[in-house]
């Protein structure tokens, strides 16, 4: 693990992340995970899921590859396994980040 970041959504609070290798087993974690890279002014979001904690859930692993392909390098775990909390925290960020991909799109299929 890496250090901890905040990531404030559109409502103004702080959202503690964890910054994670991104071949650790975060997807099978329940929380949220922020896909991103850094920029010149902090870090450029490119997808925030909601992860189930189910442990052969594969939609995380193709999130990131997805992210990947727009330049995210970074992976940010937030624990929580509340599903109202974690549904929030994704609605709240975001509304105040406008990432990429969001999540209300549906999956992309990659040829394996």
């Amino acid at each position: 693990m890496f250090g901890q970041v905040s990531f404030r959504g559109k409502s103004g609070k702080a959202w503690k992340f964890q910054r994670t290798a991104a071949d650790a087993p975060w997807a099978r974690s329940a929380g949220v995970v922020i896909f991103a890279a850094q920029d010149a002014c902090g870090w450029r979001v490119y997808r925030v899921m909601e992860l189930s904690g189910r442990p052969h859930d594969i939609q995380p692993i193709w999130a990131l590859a997805e992210a990947e392909r727009y330049g995210a390098n970074a992976v940010f775990l937030a624990l929580e396994f509340d599903g109202h909390q974690r549904k929030a925290m994704v609605a709240d960020l975001e509304a105040g980040f406008m990432p990429v991909c969001r999540s209300d799109q549906a999956p992309v299929r990659l040829a394996a």
